[in-house]
């Protein structure tokens, strides 16, 4: 998964440091971070590629660090593009992944704060932690990561498999999944989205893994359940393009490096089986 970088180490520890002309760039506009063209992919642009812009560190993988420029492009130079932060996940270095879609977590989380919500002043980053500060009414936001929930649902050697509208990937199906609401538990998100999204009851609900997700702003809890009754789906039109239930051996293999849902769906691909 995204996160399994060891024997590296992610370092998101707040500090105030000047960067390096090799450290790496953020550089983005609310909405898309601009990347570097390079060759049939892409790269994270450097500082030394934008001397011009002022930056503040984020955070750093062996020694290399990410900082966010503070600053506006007049234009975009050539050789460089805005693209949506789905981008990071295509980068052929594991740790540039990470690093680039943790700091685009970030990155997104200021752009979304520069005015306190509580009095509308202009807020100030924090000098002591990873903070957004009102020098008006003191309201302080911290970086915000919203807790979601996906499961492998499997009625004996069938998967509950899914593709969600807005999924850009439509050549595969993934798991049902969902953010978690106020006042529920995990297990308890589980159970709705599922019968929410495909009208499904199930048991048996079982802890996988977790993984961050700086996609969706997220930290995203896996599961495994099994079905609960009538196996008929029924499909919530408004959130998914598709549900079936798949036949272990009509499952073709996914590349577990970047997301939980790939692991689930491995491994039960791979002859998992919940056991009472």
């Amino acid at each position: 998964m995204i996160h399994e970088i060891a024997p590296h180490k992610l370092d998101n520890e707040f500090k105030d440091i000047a960067p390096k002309p090799t450290d790496y760039l953020i550089i983005f506009n609310g909405e898309q971070t601009l990347f570097k063209k390079a060759g049939d992919n892409f790269a994270i642009p450097r500082v030394s590629e934008f001397p011009q812009c002022e930056c503040h560190y984020l955070i750093s993988i062996n020694g290399d660090a990410y900082f966010l420029c503070n600053t506006n492009l007049p234009e975009v130079p050539e050789g460089y593009e805005f693209r949506g932060n789905r981008t990071f996940r295509t980068l052929e270095s594991h740790l540039e992944r990470l690093g680039g879609a943790t700091s685009a977590h970030i990155a997104k989380w200021e752009s979304l704060n520069k005015f306190c919500g509580k009095c509308g002043c202009l807020m100030k980053r924090g000098i002591k932690e990873r903070s957004m500060i009102c020098p008006s009414c003191k309201n302080t936001v911290y970086p915000k990561i919203s807790p979601v929930v996906i499961v492998a649902v499997h009625n004996g050697n069938e998967l509950l498999m899914a593709r969600n509208l807005d999924n850009p990937d439509k050549t595969r199906m993934f798991l049902i999944s969902g953010f978690v609401e106020i006042g529920e538990s995990l297990e308890q998100a589980v159970k709705r989205e599922v019968l929410e999204e495909a009208g499904l009851r199930v048991k048996n609900i079982k802890y996988f893994g977790s993984q961050p997700w700086p996609f969706s702003e997220s930290l995203i809890s896996g599961y495994t359940a099994e079905l609960d009754g009538d196996p008929t789906i029924h499909m919530q039109e408004a959130e998914l393009a598709c549900a079936t239930w798949v036949k272990r051996e009509d499952i073709p293999e996914y590349d577990t490096s970047v997301s939980i849902s790939s692991c689930l769906i491995e491994n039960f691909r791979s002859g998992y089986t919940i056991k009472e």
